[in-house]
């Protein structure tokens, strides 16, 4: 039985859906963590510090960071597997440089590190 005539570029799409496909749960998993982070950070310095409101406050502020940079970063990736998905429909499909979402949540994370960080080295010294 003889194969098609683009019976490559079918299995190219079918591997770049696959891709697209363990991206978005990669993506999926990440935000999931910063959600639990941000959740796990605003429960363990309540239970730690009960009496002093204004480290309640910080933490809490910090745990919606967190949440936040995880909800954004899923709503990005679910919208970039969209224009991936239609990308892969259409009957041209074509390499296009983008722009990079592990990047841009890498840096948000990263961010969120070092004013917390700062923070910390800041109120340990005064």
């Amino acid at each position: 039985m003889p194969y098609p005539p683009n019976v490559q570029e079918e299995l190219a799409r079918d591997r770049n859906h696959l891709a697209a496909d363990r991206t978005l749960l990669s993506f999926i998993r990440g935000s999931l963590t910063l959600i639990g982070v941000g959740v796990a950070v605003e429960q363990i310095v309540s239970a730690l510090s009960p009496s002093s409101p204004y480290i309640d406050e910080w933490a809490y502020g910090l745990s919606l960071v967190f949440i936040g940079v995880g909800v954004v970063s899923l709503v990005f990736a679910i919208a970039d597997h969209r224009r991936e998905m239609q990308r892969l429909k259409a009957r041209e499909y074509r390499y296009t440089p983008r722009w990079s979402l592990a990047t841009a949540t890498g840096l948000a994370v990263f961010a969120i590190g070092a004013l917390a960080l700062g923070w910390l080295a800041l109120s340990a010294l005064g």
